[in-house]
């Protein structure tokens, strides 16, 4: 809890426990932040805690939150704006679903209209729910393959 008040102008962390629920892991922390340092510092600090002396990494996904390449203001208001009202006011979610897309070359070779039609079909139905479902996009071109 210290280490999280530490950090917490520059990473966000969501903590979930998992046990019962996966066999190989016990937590899962989701990490939030613009600046890949200094989610790397956190958890670099995080694993001299005993906790974090003590856990075996299960596996990591690494991605950067950045603004929004496709659904923009400018690109797609009506989509833009329907993400914008439709944000999720619950309390603090008790799960987490990780969903870990990977963008083929077929993709990447669409103009950037097709990819941003693809996003908007994709995206749209989701528009009912998301009172309901905190979501969060990362981005791990460059980073990852995922």
């Amino acid at each position: 809890k210290k280490l999280i008040e530490k950090h917490k102008d520059n990473v966000m962390v969501d903590l979930y426990l998992t046990r019962g629920l996966e066999t190989n892991s016990d937590f899962f922390f989701r990490i939030n932040a613009y600046d890949l340092a200094k989610s790397q510092t956190f958890m670099r600090e995080f694993r001299s805690t005993t906790i974090g002396k003590n856990a075996d990494v299960f596996e990591t996904l690494v991605g950067v939150t950045k603004p929004l390449n496709y659904i923009s203001k400018d690109k797609s208001p009506g989509l833009n704006a329907g993400l914008s009202s439709a944000t999720y006011s619950g309390p603090a979610p008790r799960y987490v679903i990780v969903i870990p897309v990977k963008k083929n070359a077929e993709w990447w070779n669409m103009s950037p209209e097709e990819r941003l039609k693809e996003m908007e079909v994709h995206t749209t139905p989701t528009l009912a729910y998301l009172v309901n479902v905190k979501r969060k996009s990362y981005h791990s071109t460059g980073l990852d393959d995922t």
